[in-house]
């Protein structure tokens, strides 16, 4: 199940007496919903630009193998004219290999922190999902408290009025409430 911020924005609780605090509910949904959207956001980000970076890693793959096709025409012309020929192959391979290999290696740089930054993305949010979670569960600990406090009020036998029976509770005055 895919969560969206607006899902955040739009879940609402049901209310009971000795609840909680509506506004800081709905404070801390719109604080999580905020660090759900820009983490979402950084997240397309960071995918986006990784494509753009592979998209050029295989622009400088395809300029590889017209600068390969590029020597071996040379190497073709260079059977004319052998020693001028093979001087200025050797030229051209060791500056298009020189450029193709610093190309590569930004590419590749690139790729690597981007990586790195889609490897930090994912763990900010499982970190969020953490604390959700955590977040869930001491509340639900709270509620275990609660029915706990509640059964453990019931009204002893030997208290309870003739004609009450075992599942009802305590009586009330109208003082009381």
């Amino acid at each position: 199940m895919r969560i969206t911020p607006l899902d955040i924005r739009r879940q609402r609780f049901k209310r009971v007496m000795r609840g909680y605090d509506p506004s800081e509910v709905e404070a801390f949904l719109e604080m999580l919903a905020e660090a759900w959207e820009e983490t979402s956001e950084e997240l397309e980000s960071a995918r986006k630009e990784l494509e753009v970076l592979r998209a050029r890693a295989s622009d400088f793959d395809r300029m590889e193998g017209a600068v390969r096709e590029v020597l071996v025409k040379q190497q073709k012309s260079a059977e004319q004219a052998r020693e001028d020929a093979e001087k200025q192959a050797e030229l051209i391979i060791m500056d298009a290999e020189v450029k193709a290999a610093n190309l590569l290696n930004e590419a590749k740089e690139r790729v690597q922190v981007l990586t790195e930054t889609v490897r930090e993305l994912q763990d900010k949010r499982l970190a969020v999902l953490s604390q959700i979670r955590s977040f869930i569960d001491s509340q639900e600990k709270l509620v275990d408290m609660e029915e706990n406090r509640i059964k453990s009020e019931k009204v002893p036998k030997e208290e309870r009025l003739p004609e009450e029976e075992d599942g009802d509770g305590p009586v009330l005055e109208l003082s009381e409430l």
